[in-house]
């Protein structure tokens, strides 16, 4: 008994890398590839002037820490025990242990910037075309959203960054005029300095109204002797809070004019835009001539098989015959 073996060409020669056969489809697509470099510069130019330059402003400032508000001491004690702790309560109610986290939580709160955005009238930079300049007041029907101009601002202006290891913290603003982005960083931290400020006297002026009035009913000594120094003590709070300008944030670098935009100039994007479209049609190319290789090695392959199957299947049946006629 003969076998009959069949061989399989083997799709080596097909698959080889021919680099000379993606040249030349590269060549002939050479005007596809300069089309596709031209609209791509095009259209980045066109996306490149539709978005404005946007310049960074900040001010580098540092929270005041009051380790000892009103000058009084708490461990002072001139009364009893129980009135001792009264006087720490009065006296420092004002501190936190993280006291920093505290002010950084405030000067980013919610309450604040709001109080920021209606105390400067920010809303018009976000809606220039519905406010009337000359005339300082809105289109006739037309009202701000508030809350649309507070999600932008806390997610696309401003930036409050603290340093982890100084402690330093800056506060920086992002728009397209400098001169805006410069007078809102110096003036969210003015402001954060009067809006504390406010709360500290309000504060002061409730306990001196409390106190006083405790004062009134009293008539024991001890009780009035310490009624007396929170007194002072709030009474000194109101004059540091009222003598210092930079109350709750010492300024230590403030905001200047910025002369350079913080992105990408336009003529750097266009170019990226030019040589990113003419690598993805360079690609493109590349890839329709990989699959057309892959299809036909594929119809050859299949052709080769088709006519190998019939040839075998002859010598099969030969062989067959010649074993029955021995």
């Amino acid at each position: 008994m003969k076998s009959i073996e069949t061989t399989v060409p083997e799709p080596t020669a097909a698959m080889e890398l021919d680099l000379m056969v993606y040249i030349s489809a590269l060549i002939d697509a050479r005007w596809i590839l300069v089309g596709a470099a031209v609209l791509s510069a095009v259209l980045t130019g066109f996306w490149a002037h539709s978005k404005p330059y946007m310049f960074e402003s900040g001010t580098k400032v540092s929270v005041v820490d009051i380790e000892d508000p009103g000058g009084v001491a708490p461990d002072d004690r001139r009364a009893s025990e129980v009135l001792t702790l009264v006087e720490h309560g009065f006296v420092m109610g004002t501190t936190h242990d993280n006291y920093n986290d505290v002010m950084l939580a405030r000067l980013r709160s919610r309450d604040f910037t709001m109080r920021f955005l209606d105390e400067y009238n920010v809303y018009r930079h976000f809606y220039p075309e519905q406010w009337l300049q000359q005339e300082q007041r809105w289109e006739d029907g037309f009202t701000p959203d508030r809350g649309e101009v507070f999600t932008r601002f806390r997610d696309e202006v401003r930036a409050v960054i603290r340093d982890e290891e100084t402690d330093i913290v800056s506060v920086s603003m992002k728009w397209p005029d400098p001169v805006v982005a410069r007078d809102w960083a110096n003036q969210y931290v003015r402001s954060f300095n009067e809006f504390i400020r406010a709360r500290t006297m309000s504060d002061v002026q409730s306990k001196q109204n409390f106190l006083e009035k405790e004062l009134r009913d009293s008539d024991v000594l001890e009780i009035q002797q310490s009624i007396y120094r929170l007194i002072e003590a709030q009474t000194a709070i109101a004059m540091l809070a009222s003598a210092r300008d930079e109350y709750a944030l010492e300024i230590i670098d403030p905001a200047a004019l910025p002369y350079r935009s913080f992105n990408m100039s336009r003529k750097k994007k266009v170019v990226i835009g030019t040589v990113a479209g003419t690598l993805l049609a360079t690609f493109a190319v590349l890839a329709g001539v990989l699959l057309a290789r892959m299809l036909q090695t594929i119809t050859q392959y299949r052709a080769q098989q088709q006519e190998s199957a019939p040839s075998g299947q002859t010598n099969m049946l030969s062989i067959n015959k010649g074993e029955i006629n021995k």
